[in-house]
Order: structure tokens, then sequence, then C-alpha cells
């Protein structure tokens, strides 16, 4: 009984001295907040530009709401690793319009896994990933084509 003690305060010892496990756990757990932008323009006409936005980057619609300013939508599920894993892209955009008249976008793109583990399905925010500058400017084109927003300025 001794000796499990010692190694598992040993253990404890390495792990709480290894940052990476720490910050790779931090990580996991943490809220991940969305990415957001304002275009200048009405949020009917925002999310419209928004449906379409995301057939242009390549993914699907999923639950769509103008009176609550959502759009949901999904990539194509994808075979994993050697353990069968299936893994699955999806956006969540939530729209709102300021006093202004213009509309801030918000975006979060998350990843869900579905595998043979414990608990089954597992979804997991990100920090980053390439959908969100994808979607930003996918959605800032289609506003500059339709005429709702001018071509921003280079400095």
């Amino acid at each position: 009984m001794k000796y499990s003690a010692f190694f598992i305060l040993c253990a404890l010892a390495w792990l709480s001295g290894c940052e990476s496990v720490s910050s790779r756990v931090h990580e996991r757990f943490d809220t991940v907040p969305p990415q957001t932008r304002v275009f200048a323009a009405e949020r009917r006409v925002v999310y419209n530009a928004g449906q379409v936005a995301v057939k242009n980057v390549g993914l699907l619609l999923g639950r769509t709401s103008l009176a609550q300013g959502t759009i949901e939508a999904y990539a194509p599920i994808r075979s994993g690793d050697a353990i069968r894993d299936t893994r699955q892209t999806t956006l969540q955009v939530r729209m709102s319009e300021t006093e202004d008249n213009e509309t801030t976008v918000a975006l979060l793109v998350s990843e869900n896994t579905e595998g043979s583990f414990p608990g089954g399905v597992s979804e997991q925010n990100l920090r980053q990933h390439s959908l969100y500058e994808l979607y930003f400017t996918a959605l800032q084109q289609i506003l500059i084509e339709n005429g709702s927003i001018k071509v921003p300025a280079k400095p």
C-alpha cells in the first residue's frame, strides 16, 4: 500500500510539472468565444447572404431562423482514425442588429467526434480554424456583389 501511494504521488508530481498536459486540459474545458465581425447592412440582408456563404464554403445548411438570427451548417461526415471515429465540423452563426442598422455576426466552429470510446459523442469548440476566415470572406464578398455594402478601402 505504501508503494502504491508513493507511485501515485510521483505520477501527480510528474503530471503537474508538465505544462503541455496542463495547457491542453485547460484548452479542452475552457469556454471558446465566437469570432465576430460587423457588417454595415440590415440583419435580413446579412442573414440571406449568410445562407449563400455557407454553400459557397462547401457546407450544408442545417437549422436556420430569421427570427432568432441563427444559421447552423455542417460539413459532410469524415471517417476518422484507426479506432473508427467519425468527425464532423459544424458552424453556428448568430446575427444581431446594432443601433446603427449594422449587423454583428458571431461565428463558432465546432468539431464533433463519435467513436467507440465511453460517452459516444464529443463536441469541441475550436479557437482557430480556417472556416472562420473563409466564411467571413465569403459573406463579405456576397454582400459586396449584391450591393449591400461597399468595397472596403485599402489603407
